[in-house]
């Protein structure tokens, strides 16, 4: 049976490991980083503002990125490129409807219905990452499972069971079966204009296409302090290639809008979906604003993100959640 504490545990674990054991890479200060390492938590309890508790209510999971000059023959795309490396994920991710009581009176009536279903996600990642002088590309798999054997019900109970004040969540046992889901997702950005050393603007867009999601999104954003080049700072996840002696320290606001075609979370199987709960159609545009704080120092980067989306999967359905990051660089 699925352990989700050995789940959690690999996750922190790698990060200490990296951070506690691998102590010699200090030593030789002129070595350029060549491996990092990153944990992240998503969770609307994390949120400045109100804990609704609902839609996406959790995600976990470890990275690791990697600096080598083959890998399944992808070093060879995009031949203008200046520099490009490799990533590897494991995510474990939960959604869910407004959380509300289901009493045996209320999962016994036949009139049971959620804006949502419950979903769980447990999935890996490949991803191969380009970059350019003003600009990056990133390509990228997603592989795994959405249903029980995802084990988001179990991993989300016991994140609740750590916190004081909160308890299990009833009605996981009405979540979307199992099936295998594939993903390609490609995402591209661009500087648009450096209106000073501590003040730009940048322009991205992301396409993604699978039995999970369908949508396309492109996004306007602006970071103000002190930064590297998008192609160099840890808030797009390039921090492997930053300065050893990095120092960032910088405030990112961005807007986004989604085209949405389908998600899985929310409508199931996309081929043969029979689910009773899965939703027919979905709000085909939302929009999403990120608020957040991004350090860099040397080895170490650390953010905190409060992210609004506005209209996600149902009309008018607003959502609030904050995500907290840490990686490092040997």
């Amino acid at each position: 049976m699925f352990n989700y504490n050995i789940f959690i545990k690999i996750s922190i674990f790698l990060c200490f490991c990296c951070a506690t054991g691998i102590q010699n890479g200090y030593a030789q200060v002129d070595k350029t980083p060549r491996y990092a390492v990153e944990i992240s938590s998503d969770n609307d309890a994390f949120a400045l503002w109100d804990n609704l508790d609902r839609y996406y209510t959790f995600g976990i999971g470890p990275k690791f990125y990697l600096k080598t000059p083959h890998f399944l023959g992808l070093q060879n795309w995009f031949k203008k490129k200046n520099d490009y490396f490799f990533s590897f994920g494991l995510r474990s991710e939960g959604y869910t409807p407004t959380r509300q009581s289901y009493d045996g009176l209320t999962i016994a009536s036949d009139s049971l219905s959620f804006e949502r279903p419950f979903a769980g996600l447990l999935y890996g990642t490949l991803e191969a990452n380009y970059i350019f002088k003003r600009s990056f590309v990133k390509t990228e798999l997603l592989l795994g499972v959405m249903g029980p054997s995802a084990f988001a019900q179990e991993i989300q109970n016991w994140l609740h069971s750590q916190l004081p004040t909160s308890d299990e969540v009833e009605g996981w046992e009405y979540q979307i079966p199992d099936q295998v889901i594939i993903n390609f997702n490609i995402q591209g950005a661009y500087t648009l204009h450096n209106f000073a050393d501590w003040f730009d603007v940048y322009t991205s867009g992301e396409a993604r296409f699978g039995n999970l999601y369908i949508d396309a999104s492109p996004l306007i954003g602006l970071r103000i302090g002190k930064f590297e080049s998008i192609s160099k700072s840890s808030v797009f996840n390039n921090h492997l290639l930053a300065p050893l002696q990095v120092k960032e320290i910088f405030f990112r606001s961005s807007f986004a809008g989604t085209f949405a075609l389908f998600n899985g979370t929310a409508q199931g199987n996309l081929f043969n979906n029979d689910f009773p709960y899965a939703l027919d159609n979905i709000n085909n545009f939302h929009t999403t604003i990120s608020n957040g704080i991004f350090i860099s120092f040397n080895r170490v980067s650390l953010s905190y993100d409060n992210i609004f989306t506005f209209g996600k999967v149902n009309k008018g359905a607003q959502h609030i959640y904050g995500k907290i990051d840490f990686k490092y660089r040997f």
